[in-house]
């Protein structure tokens, strides 16, 4: 098994919060490094990242590598698989949830159409509160306003860890 290859520019708790479920796993803030045999690539944008672009640079890591990724896993927004009204969407995101969503969905698209093992985590805003979890299937409504940080922890370090959820879209929830 390669290594598990976090990407983020977060300035929030996720990162070290999931490092310390996951110590065996390596950080870092961008696309621009070389993937090893077996590695497993988490991508943990925040809501407002040009993941439309930052996608761009992912497909130029996978092209160029002389290996694959073994999986990818994206931590995504909310309302990208019709999980969520416009409604929830302006409430969770502000003016910019059109834009985030259209941007959230193209990179989601790119993931899928690299045909590599992947799973993509749909989550409502994230809180340092804890909350409760559930995992909401694709094409069913996400409800509630914040999912805890260790709950988000706690499913990203099961994705990156396990083929629980291979090939899927899952929105969790509280």
């Amino acid at each position: 098994m390669g290594r598990i290859v976090f990407i983020s520019h977060r300035h929030d708790a996720l990162v070290p919060t999931i490092i310390k479920r996951v110590p065996e796993a390596v950080a870092l803030t961008s696309f621009k490094f070389e993937i090893q045999r077996g590695d497993i690539l988490c991508w943990l944008p925040t809501v407002n990242e040009y993941v439309d672009d930052e996608v761009q640079e992912l497909a130029e890591l996978i092209d160029h590598s002389l290996f694959l990724p073994s999986k990818i896993v994206m931590l995504s927004i909310a309302g990208t698989a019709d999980d969520a009204t416009n409604q929830q969407l302006q409430e969770w995101y502000g003016q910019q949830a059109t834009q985030a969503v259209l941007a959230h969905q193209y990179a989601v698209k790119m993931i899928d159409e690299f045909e590599l093992p992947y799973t993509i985590i749909r989550a409502l805003p994230i809180t340092n509160e804890e909350t409760s979890l559930k995992v909401i299937s694709e094409g069913n409504t996400l409800e509630g306003k914040e999912i805890g940080l260790g709950q988000v922890a706690q499913i990203i370090e099961q994705a990156v860890t396990t083929d629980d959820f291979r090939n899927q879209s899952i929105g969790i929830a509280p």
